[in-house]
């Protein structure tokens, strides 16, 4: 479990869910010279809000991705706004970031001068990691900061809503 808590009344939760090896029913993506993407593992973010999993309409491998083994360095330094509608730009929305190996925590400030921090957290037996915040409805960010285990600023990102 990356993060969960409750954001205007309903509960939300992020996971990293990491197989070992292909799951059945998966299928490696088709590049565009029409060779499959490498990977021999793969690594989903499960995000939800309310008990809903956001893009479940995507089917059962929706915000996954094809990974080598347990230390593809592939993932890390990826963010995203994630929501139930909208694409993440209004209602209740997770902010998730899959940080750099030295990143220890993140830091959102909203509009109304509240912050948000997350720490990150590690899949056991894995370099894969994340950290997860809920944003509240009719809230903006105004930046994402993301800290070292010595509490020194990596990275200050001002790009979001």
């Amino acid at each position: 479990m990356i993060g969960k808590g409750r954001v205007d009344g309903h509960r939300w939760s992020v996971a990293l869910e990491f197989h070992r090896t292909l799951p059945k029913g998966y299928t490696l993506p088709t590049l565009p010279d029409g060779a499959s993407a490498p990977g021999t593992s793969l690594l989903c973010q499960r995000m939800y809000i309310g008990g809903v999993r956001i893009d479940h309409q995507g089917g059962p491998w929706s915000d996954c991705q094809p990974v080598t083994g347990t230390n593809d360095p592939g993932p890390a330094g990826e963010m995203g706004l994630w929501g139930l509608h909208d694409k993440g730009l209004d209602g209740s929305r997770l902010m998730v970031a899959n940080p750099e190996p030295d990143v220890a925590y993140g830091v959102i400030t909203l509009s109304n001068g509240h912050r948000v921090k997350a720490a990150t957290v590690t899949v056991p037996g894995t370099t894969y990691r994340a950290w997860a915040a809920p944003i509240p409805d009719g809230q903006t960010i105004t930046a994402v900061d993301q800290y070292d285990s010595r509490h020194q600023q990596l990275t200050h990102d001002t790009n979001w809503r």
